[in-house]
């Protein structure tokens, strides 16, 4: 049984796959996780399931219309900053509802995008969390 500590935030994300690569958004080099490469994600606002919000945080920030599915990685871990607070890390697979649309990067927080195969992201900078889901999508046949 995990034991919690302090408050609980939660963030979910979604892991984009088309024809077997997933699509990967590099952050923005002056912003939070500045130069990684990370999935579409953000917090889960008040009244919201981690699955809505990963829908929300894919469309707002990619543009694409997706599907949310299955669950794929679950994290908890102690907030970097010292602070009382336990961040849950949800992240979800999705899928595109429209095949013909492209990305559209959306907000600031990221200032490119590529669709890559799970060898080709191993090479990039990622950030934590979404190393530990490739290697577990990878696992799953689900990059293939």
């Amino acid at each position: 049984m995990i034991e919690y500590h302090g408050e609980q935030r939660w963030i979910a994300h979604a892991l984009p796959i088309r024809t077997g690569k997933v699509l990967l958004l590099h952050r923005n080099p002056d912003g939070y996780l500045g130069d990684l490469w990370d999935i579409p994600g953000g917090s889960v606002a008040p009244g919201e399931t981690p699955a809505q919000a990963a829908w929300r945080e894919v469309c707002q920030e990619t543009g694409l219309d997706v599907l949310i599915a299955d669950e794929l990685t679950h994290f908890v871990n102690p907030d970097t900053e010292g602070r009382d607070i336990d961040f849950h890390t949800v992240t979800f697979g999705c899928f595109e509802n429209a095949l013909d649309r492209d990305v559209s990067l959306t907000t600031s927080e990221h200032y490119e995008f590529e669709w890559m195969s799970y060898a080709e992201a191993t090479h990039v900078p990622l950030v934590w969390h979404v190393r530990k889901t490739l290697d577990h999508a990878e696992a799953l046949g689900l990059l293939s």
